[in-house]
């Protein structure tokens, strides 16, 4: 039996926003605990796993994880390709789902779609097609076997390891590589729901306050007609642009 495990990579470290993953968006529930919530179900991926680190900062990360019955795994703080090889090593994954811990509005059936396409073109590594999606809301799909390539390779840096991907990115005609287009209305670069700053965190917040219950899992299109016709976030995007 074949397995597809998407993996969200979550540790506290960030340099300019340290514990950003465990800020609340409401009533107590983090931006990590969201995410987990609402990509439980994604078609075509057998289970969802947290891939942190073995600093103890982050046993907050463990905690979490454990509270919403996620199986986590803990490795490396740098060196993020052994820490997804030890999942998939774990969980006999033959391909892996890269997922970054910084949003709490990835669409599953986004992430089904890429899924999806890699399998049907029997693909090594799969990515949204550039400018296609909002930025935070990519995903990347990743056979093992490219990994463990990359991991045994005398070639790789130590900036090849941490950020995963980096390597086959930087040598697209070494693998085989598709990308995944999506309809013109969600070809947003320009809206950015990644948290890095303060500043981010309140706009995903006010992002959240306008969306109901029944909108979870978002669907990427309706965040984006939101997102342009909200005058609330309007208002906040001008604040933050003078």
């Amino acid at each position: 039996m074949t397995r597809t495990v998407a993996v969200i990579q979550a540790r506290t470290g960030s340099n300019r926003l340290p514990g950003k993953i465990l800020e609340t968006l409401h009533d107590d529930v983090s931006l990590l605990a969201y995410q987990c919530r609402h990509l439980r179900q994604i078609d075509g991926v057998d289970e969802l796993v947290i891939a942190t680190t073995t600093n103890p900062d982050d046993d907050a990360v463990v905690t979490l994880a454990e509270g919403e019955g996620i199986r986590v795994f803990r490795g490396s703080e740098e060196d993020v390709l052994s820490r997804f090889l030890l999942v998939a090593d774990q969980t006999l994954a033959k391909t892996l789902v890269r997922i970054t811990s910084d949003s709490p509005f990835r669409d599953p059936a986004v992430i089904a779609r890429c899924v999806a396409e890699h399998n049907a073109q029997g693909a090594e590594y799969t990515r949204p097609s550039a400018g296609h999606l909002p930025k935070g809301l990519r995903a990347e799909v990743v056979e093992t076997a490219v990994l463990r390539q990359l991991d045994a390779a005398a070639g790789t840096t130590a900036r090849d390891r941490e950020h995963v991907t980096v390597f086959i990115r930087d040598h697209l005609d070494r693998f085989r590589c598709h990308n995944v287009d999506f309809p013109e209305p969600l070809h947003r670069p320009d809206f950015d729901v990644s948290v890095d700053t303060i500043d981010d965190l309140a706009l995903v917040r006010a992002l959240y306050a306008a969306l109901s219950e029944r909108d979870w899992p978002v669907d990427t299109a309706h965040l984006c007609r939101l997102h342009d016709e909200t005058h609330v976030l309007k208002s906040i995007l001008t604040d933050l642009a003078s």
